[in-house]
């Protein structure tokens, strides 16, 4: 029941951050045909540096969404990887239980061929085939369970790609609130 609802949750959180972050890149698509965005470089380049004073926030400001907008994609592929991880150790619960079935039905029929009761031909056919139902269960096991480990190893590296970016930005954060300080401070002199 715990991870029917956790599953549930991932995925309703996974639909609202996609169509979220859809709408923000349809939002912007659409800023960025009414706004023109091509400049000059070579122009621009011409202008005083004092001029370019108050160009420079905007810059950060610029850079700083860029930062939080892969810091949202991150986030966004991190719930996907761990809703594949969910689904994969689901897939392998479900071989597992398919097992252990056929285990107890190998079993039954083995005691029956100890026991010499039935059609000797017919029990010892379907004996063989439930072995051979195991042997091919426990292969699709094997598979399963390293398609479980890679889809941890993905959540894992999406987790060190999302802390990363929030050191990252944490860093420029207080890089930014320090030069904010700084030119605060050269005002009051």
């Amino acid at each position: 029941m715990f991870w029917k609802r956790l599953s549930i949750l991932l995925i309703s959180l996974g639909i609202i951050i996609t169509f979220g972050c859809a709408g923000i890149e349809k939002g912007k698509d659409f800023a960025t045909s009414i706004i023109p965005h091509e400049v000059d470089e070579k122009l621009f380049s011409q202008v005083p540096d004092e001029k370019k004073d108050v160009i420079n926030p905007l810059l950060d400001t610029v850079n700083d969404a860029k930062e939080h907008l892969e810091l949202a994609k991150a986030l966004v592929k991190k719930k996907e990887a761990e809703l594949d991880l969910e689904k994969e150790k689901k897939g392998l619960a479900k071989i597992q239980l398919h097992i252990s079935g056929a285990e107890l039905n190998l079993e039954k029929m083995k005691a029956v061929q100890s026991a010499g009761l039935g059609d000797a031909k017919k029990v010892n056919q379907q004996v063989a085939r439930l072995e051979a139902k195991v042997y091919k269960l426990k292969g699709d096991e094997a598979k399963k369970k390293a398609k479980v480990e890679n889809a941890k190893l993905v959540v894992k590296e999406v987790q060190e790609k999302i802390e990363d970016l929030e050191t990252k930005t944490q860093k420029e954060e207080v890089e930014t609130e320090t030069k904010k300080e700084n030119t605060e401070t050269e005002t009051k002199k």
